[in-house]
C-alpha cells in the first residue's frame, strides 16, 4: 500500500468521533478538507475515495469502528476502548471551551502558551464544523462579552508590549519598562517584578513590585512605551495573593484607608439597581414613602465617588458627613460652568 494512502487513512481514522457521537461521509469529507488544507495526502480527496477508506478501515478495525447502515447517510463512530488520537479528540463541550478561550482570552496568553494550544484551537474548530447543528456547537455564536461601564474605546495597548508582559509573567522573570505616569510628560525606566495581570474596564494593568521595593503597585500597560524581558528571576513575596490585592480596593484608588458606613437616600430607579447589584455584602435597604434608605460598608475611593457623581439626583449622600460635604461641593463645582455660560447668554 502506498505511503500516501496510509497517511490519508490515518487522517480519516483520527477524524472518526468516539461514540456516542457519530459522523457521516459527507461530514467527514468537509472536516478533512477544512482541517487538512496543505496536507499532500488529503489533496483531491473525493467522496468515493473516502467511502473506500472507510470500508478498508472498518475491515481492519472491525471491533473498534461501527458503521450504522440502517439509514443513509451511514453513521460512523469509534467504539473501541482507546481512540487513535486520544490526545486531541475533544468532546463538543471541550471544543466549545477551547473556541471561547481563543475568542476571549487570546490577548492575555503569552506566545509560548498560545503556540502550545494551536493544535487544540484548530481541532476544536474542526470538531464544531463536524458536529454542525449541535446546540453545543452553536454556543460561541450565541455569546458575547461587553464592557459598557464607560463610553468610548478602551486605552490602546501596543500588542508587543502586552505579549512581553504576559511572557514575563509566564516565565517568572523581570521586565524593564519605560513607563509614563499620570501627569508626567516623559517616561522613565522601571525594573519590574511581575505578580499578576488585571483587566479592568477594558484596560490592562500589570501588578508588580519595582526595583528593590517590596510593596506591590499596578502599572497601566497603555502608559508603557517600551517593554523588554530580562534573564533575571523576578521577586515574588511569599504572601502575595492577586485576589486579595484586588479585593483591597487598590484599583479603586482609596481616599481613606478605613472602611466607612455609607448611608444614601435613593430614588426608586436607583433602589432597583442596588437591589440587583448591592454595594456590599452587608447592604441594608429600608423603604420610605418616595425613596429608600440604603446603608453599606464600603471603601471611600475614587471609584465610589465617581459613581456617586454619576447618579445625579437619583441618590443623596446622608453619611458620613465628610463624604456628604464632598458630594455637595463637587456637584456645586460641576454645575458652575453651566450657570456661568447661561448667565452670559441672558439678554441685558
Amino acid at each position: 500500500m502506498p505511503a500516501e494512502t496510509i497517511e490519508r487513512q490515518w487522517h480519516v481514522l483520527r477524524a472518526i468521533p468516539p461514540a456516542p457521537r457519530r459522523t457521516t461521509v459527507p461530514e467527514l469529507l468537509t472536516y478533512l478538507q477544512s482541517t487538512g488544507a496543505g496536507t499532500d495526502a488529503l489533496k483531491g480527496l473525493t467522496r468515493r475515495t473516502l467511502e473506500r477508506d472507510i470500508t478498508t478501515l472498518e475491515a481492519v478495525f472491525a471491533k473498534a469502528i461501527d458503521v450504522d447502515r440502517r439509514a443513509k447517510p451511514y453513521g460512523i463512530s469509534w467504539v473501541g476502548t482507546g481512540h487513535p488520537d486520544s490526545r486531541y479528540r475533544l468532546s463538543d463541550a471541550q471544543a466549545v471551551a477551547f473556541v471561547l478561550l481563543e475568542m476571549h482570552s487570546g490577548e492575555t496568553l503569552p506566545p509560548t502558551l498560545h503556540k502550545a494550544l494551536l493544535s487544540f484551537f484548530k481541532e476544536a474548530k474542526g470538531v464544531l464544523t463536524q458536529t454542525g447543528a449541535s446546540p453545543v456547537s452553536r454556543w460561541p455564536d450565541a455569546v458575547r462579552v461587553l464592557d459598557l461601564r464607560r463610553p468610548g474605546r478602551p486605552p490602546h495597548v501596543v500588542a508587543a508590549i502586552l505579549q512581553t508582559v504576559c511572557e514575563a509573567l509566564f516565565r517568572g522573570c523581570t521586565l524593564t519598562a519605560h513607563y509614563r505616569g499620570v501627569g508626567q510628560d516623559a517616561s522613565s525606566e522601571q525594573l519590574l517584578h511581575p505578580l499578576g495581570l488585571v483587566r479592568s474596564d477594558g484596560a490592562y494593568y500589570l501588578v508588580a513590585t519595582a526595583w528593590d521595593y517590596r510593596d506591590p503597585r499596578h502599572y497601566a500597560l497603555h502608559r508603557m512605551t517600551q517593554a523588554a524581558l530580562n534573564a533575571s528571576q523576578a521577586y515574588r513575596p511569599d504572601d502575595f495573593d492577586l485576589d486579595a490585592y484586588v479585593a483591597s480596593g487598590a484599583f479603586h484608588i482609596p481616599v481613606a484607608t478605613d472602611p466607612v458606613r455609607l448611608t444614601l437616600r435613593v430614588s426608586p430607579v436607583a433602589a432597583l439597581y442596588l437591589t440587583e447589584a448591592p454595594l456590599a455584602a452587608d447592604q441594608v435597604m429600608r423603604d420610605e414613602a418616595e425613596a429608600s434608605i440604603v446603608t453599606a460598608t464600603v471603601t471611600d475611593s475614587f471609584a465610589l465617588r465617581t459613581w456617586i457623581l454619576s447618579q445625579g439626583a437619583d441618590i443623596e449622600v446622608i453619611a458620613p458627613a465628610r463624604l456628604r460635604r464632598w458630594a455637595r461641593e463637587a456637584l456645586r463645582t460641576a454645575l458652575s460652568p453651566y450657570e456661568k455660560r447661561s448667565r452670559r447668554r441672558q439678554p441685558p
